[in-house]
This record gives structure tokens, C-alpha cells and sequence, in this order.
């Protein structure tokens, strides 16, 4: 992903001031050159789209997406964002494969109660995920953030 963001911010800065006819059908990839366009940095908008969430921000297979934002947070080059979906498991699986993952991205646990986790890693990365019995499946909510 850092590669198309770099060749992105090469070939908008190789355009100069001409006009291309050029588009792409990467939601990304768009996102990335409206972002330029208006002078915001492409780091920061590519972390910013939920089609590219970190790696360490674990959604469960077969998972619904119900709701997901992201934005730079107001610290430089940061961004933050809040997954919510629902899936056919029950809460306490989701919770601990949702662990596994976190542990495994290499972040520290900082908080674990029966119905949620929260890990990190100094400034750079934090992730909390929050699960609870909903509709016969678990409702899980997932925040982070990350350095970019």
C-alpha cells in the first residue's frame, strides 16, 4: 500500500500543472488524488480510509460491517478510526481471537475485562475492541490508532 501511496504522490507531482484524463477505480487511490489535489498529505489520507485499515485492526471473518470512520486525529501524522460489526459468533470468541490478533500485531495489553481488550504500543498504535451479545451474534467495536 505505501507503494501505490509513493507512486501516487510522484505522478501527481510529476503532472505539474496539466490536467489528466487518467481515473482509477481504486476507492484509495481516488481518495488519495482528491486529496492532493487540495494539499492535504497523502500518507495521511490513505491511513485515513477504512478500505485500507491497519494491520493490526482486527475484524472477524465473515464479519458485517455496520459502521467504519477514520480521519487524521489532530495529531501529526496520526490517524484514528472506529469499526463496528456484527457477526455469528458468540461475544467471548470474538473477543479472544480479537486478542490473539492484537498480540500477535505485537502490541502490549494495557486493559482486559470479560467484555472487552484494549493494547498498544507507546504512541504509535492502540487498538480497543468492545463486544456484546446482539441479535443471536456479538456486536464488536473496534477503535484504534496509528502513526503513519
Amino acid at each position: 500500500m505505501r507503494h501505490l501511496v509513493l507512486t501516487i504522490a510522484f505522478l501527481a507531482g510529476a503532472c505539474g500543472d496539466g490536467v489528466s484524463t487518467e481515473t482509477t477505480r481504486d476507492p484509495t487511490g481516488q481518495n488519495v488524488a482528491a486529496a492532493a489535489a487540495e494539499g492535504k498529505p497523502a500518507a495521511i489520507t490513505a491511513a485515513a480510509d477504512c478500505s485500507n485499515k491497519p494491520d493490526f485492526v482486527p475484524v472477524y471473518d465473515d464479519a458485517r460491517v455496520t459502521t467504519c470512520v477514520s480521519s487524521a486525529d489532530g495529531q501529526p501524522r496520526h490517524v484514528s478510526g472506529s469499526i463496528v460489526y456484527w457477526v455469528r459468533e458468540a461475544p467471548a470468541k470474538v473477543l479472544g481471537w480479537s486478542r490473539e490478533q492484537a498480540n500477535a500485531s505485537g502490541l502490549g495489553q494495557r486493559l482486559s475485562t470479560p467484555t472487552s481488550y484494549s493494547a498498544g504500543e507507546q504512541s504509535k498504535r492502540s487498538l480497543m475492541i468492545v463486544v456484546e451479545p446482539m441479535n443471536g451474534g456479538t456486536r464488536a467495536t473496534v477503535n484504534w490508532g496509528s502513526g503513519v
